[in-house]
Parts: structure tokens; C-alpha cells; sequence
């Protein structure tokens, strides 16, 4: 008798160090999904700044831009990047794309060219002499949260 009740001792506390360890798995995965999206969406972000002719909008969670996506000399037109019900999205030629899910914060924030930080939203006639686009962002599912910031240099300037 015992043995036995030594031996479901045993196997109640094997079992419950498995069940902890598969909710840290899944913390740990959950958090890894969202630093991805984050990565991802940046990623693209800066890369469309880089190629930016012309700013359309700048505002605290809003990103307008013209650029030659595709370098074959055609600007494109109303490339748009907004947080719409907690998910951050681009815009373009009527395709709207969820870049990240569960989004809690963002703030873009702008500097000139000397450096200086710009108040937004910038106005129409200072948005081209926006050099830099700070981006902080944070997606949050559950418990998890994670955050990332990241500067973008726009081609409109260079």
C-alpha cells in the first residue's frame, strides 16, 4: 500500500512538471508567433521607406507613401499602413493585408533632415522633408507581449 500511494506520488508530480512545461512551449511559441509578425512587418515597411518619393500622410498611426515598388520607373501610388481594430495594416491598389494581429501600440514618429524631431501629424507642406520614420510597436496575445522599434530611412531625401 505503501508502494502504490509513493508511486502516484511520483507520477503526480511527473505529470504536473509536463503540464508546466507544455504551457512555457506555448507561451514561448505564442511569443515567437508575434516577434515574427513584428519582424515581418517592419521588414516590409522599411523597405517601401527606402524607396519613398513622397509622403502622403504621417501621423502617429499612419504611414502614406508614393514609391517604385517594383524599380520599373512607374511610382506607385497610395501605399498606406494604419492600425485598424488592433491590427496593423498595408493598403495598396484596393488590397488591404493584416501584417500583425493583436497589435496594442503604435507610434511612428518622424525626423527632418537636420535631425530634429517633426510634431505630428506632419503637415502637407513639410512631408517631404521627413528623413526618418521611427517605428514602435507592441502585439500582445494573453500573457504574452513583445515589442519592437525600429527606424526606417526614407529614399525621398537621398
Amino acid at each position: 500500500m505503501i508502494a502504490v500511494s509513493v508511486l502516484a506520488a511520483i507520477i503526480a508530480a511527473v505529470y504536473e512538471t509536463a503540464i508546466v512545461g507544455l504551457r512555457t512551449a506555448s507561451a514561448d511559441d505564442q511569443r515567437e508567433s508575434l516577434r515574427v509578425q513584428l519582424v515581418r512587418a517592419v521588414d516590409l515597411l522599411t523597405r517601401e521607406a527606402q524607396l519613398t518619393s513622397h509622403v502622403d500622410h504621417a501621423q502617429d498611426q499612419r504611414f502614406q507613401l508614393d514609391a517604385d515598388l517594383d524599380g520599373n520607373g512607374t511610382t506607385e501610388n497610395n501605399i498606406n499602413y494604419q492600425v485598424t481594430g488592433g491590427q496593423f495594416q498595408r493598403t495598396y491598389n484596393g488590397t488591404t493585408v493584416t501584417l500583425v494581429s493583436n497589435l496594442s501600440a503604435l507610434d511612428f514618429d518622424y525626423v527632418d533632415l537636420t535631425g530634429a524631431a517633426m510634431s505630428t501629424p506632419v503637415g502637407s507642406g513639410s512631408r517631404d522633408d521627413i528623413r526618418i520614420l521611427q517605428i514602435t510597436m507592441t502585439a500582445a496575445t494573453g500573457a504574452e507581449s513583445v515589442s519592437l522599434t525600429a527606424a526606417a530611412y526614407l529614399g525621398n531625401n537621398s
